[in-house]
């Protein structure tokens, strides 16, 4: 019994040129490879790095910034500036970094979870990965639609990747005194 035969050849394969039998270890590379891609998802949860969804009237909200705006980390001070987004007309779209939910609930919540905690739609709310730098998909959001950013991070690092930081009128800024948010002068 001969083993099967490539490319409508009918020798055995242990007589094919040496041109084929490279031919069908790199078929075999390639198989491997994305078997151990799907299993890398199916497993360990890996996703590519989505962007939320940009609404109309949209605002990115540096999450982890804002949130400390009356101090400490504090969940009252980020509703508080969400809702006063919200009262201007304006969609807050909220980025954090990974950390958020240590830092405000001592362990990780993923965006659906923060949603939920602040009274946002999920598709509002994007918890970056870690690793993942939230100021630069903070900026790029802002850049790439257009958008104002409410932070009070001055983005010095970032100003030649993303010039619209230096661009007047595209950061608001802002303080958290008395229980309200006391907007920065232009």
């Amino acid at each position: 019994m001969a083993p099967f035969a490539l490319r409508g050849d009918s020798r055995p394969i242990t007589k094919l040129p040496m041109n084929q039998l490279s031919d069908l270890a790199l078929l075999g590379v390639g198989a491997v490879a994305l078997l151990a891609v799907y299993l890398l998802r199916v497993f360990w949860g890996w996703r590519a790095v989505v962007a939320p969804p940009v609404p109309e009237n949209a605002i990115i909200v540096d999450g982890s910034n804002v949130m400390h705006w009356g101090g400490d980390p504090s969940l009252q001070v980020l509703t508080g500036v969400i809702h006063k987004i919200t009262d201007l007309d304006l969609t807050p779209v909220v980025v954090f970094d990974a950390s958020v939910g240590h830092r405000l609930m001592g362990r990780y919540m993923h965006g659906d979870a923060m949603a939920k905690l602040i009274g946002l739609p999920a598709a509002h709310v994007y918890v970056v990965h870690k690793g993942v730098v939230a100021d630069e998909v903070i900026l790029d959001l802002a850049q790439t639609h257009g958008l104002k950013v409410v932070s009070n991070d001055r983005f010095r690092d970032w100003s030649v990747k993303f010039p619209l930081v230096k661009t007047k009128g595209r950061m608001m800024r802002g303080t958290w005194k008395g229980g309200n948010v006391v907007w920065a002068k232009r």
